[in-house]
């Protein structure tokens, strides 16, 4: 049996897909305006917070050196050349310490360290059904990558560029860019249907 599929012409595709974009609600904006809040309050308190980073985990954290996010079953990932095209490999899997210093990949064979005074750029990029979050540093000739499931990626992304700005001593600018944020959704609240 041959099954004949009638397929919608381009512009009637384009209405489905616009009707089905989610109104942003005064509810919704009020969750991310709590979920700034909170990543302020975490961030500006980030010394106290606990985090477990225990020796026998296989991370030893440096005397002056502070965690601000353990990411679980992640993997590392490299881009390998296979006929002139960069094609991304999974190298190891294990888990991916934030630090203020550095980032700190803990896998079952590979360990690998990424020192945010070395970083010279950070991109995440979609891999299957996942995403790779691509750390380029200034001492390494290869890119290596973290690869995690794509609701995690927006978090340890954002962690980093926190880990950076303590790095350079921009904590403050960081957090008004938050406090930036919030304001605009205030904004945006107002306009917003219930």
């Amino acid at each position: 049996m041959i099954r004949i599929l009638k397929i919608k012409p381009v512009q009637e595709f384009k209405n489905f897909k616009s009707s089905r974009v989610v109104t942003r609600t005064k509810s919704i904006i009020d969750a991310e305006i709590v979920d700034l809040k909170e990543r302020i309050t975490f961030y500006s308190t980030y010394k106290e917070q606990p985090v477990d980073a225990s020796s026998d985990s296989g991370i030893v954290l440096q005397a002056d050196e502070y965690a601000i996010a353990i990411a679980s079953e992640v993997g590392l990932i490299e881009s390998r050349s296979s006929g002139g095209v960069a094609e991304p490999n999974l190298i190891d899997e294990g888990r991916f310490l934030v630090t203020d210093k550095r980032g700190v990949f803990i896998g079952n064979n590979e360990t690998r360290e990424f020192v945010w005074s070395k970083l010279v750029s950070h991109q995440a990029e979609p891999l299957a059904s996942a995403m790779v979050l691509y750390l380029s540093l200034s001492n390494r000739q290869k890119v290596s990558g973290i690869g995690m499931d794509a609701k995690s990626i927006k978090d340890v992304q954002q962690r980093i560029e926190f880990a950076v700005a303590v790095g350079l001593e921009r904590e403050a600018q960081f957090l008004d860019k938050l406090k930036t944020q919030i304001a605009a959704l205030e904004v945006e609240k107002t306009t917003a249907p219930d």
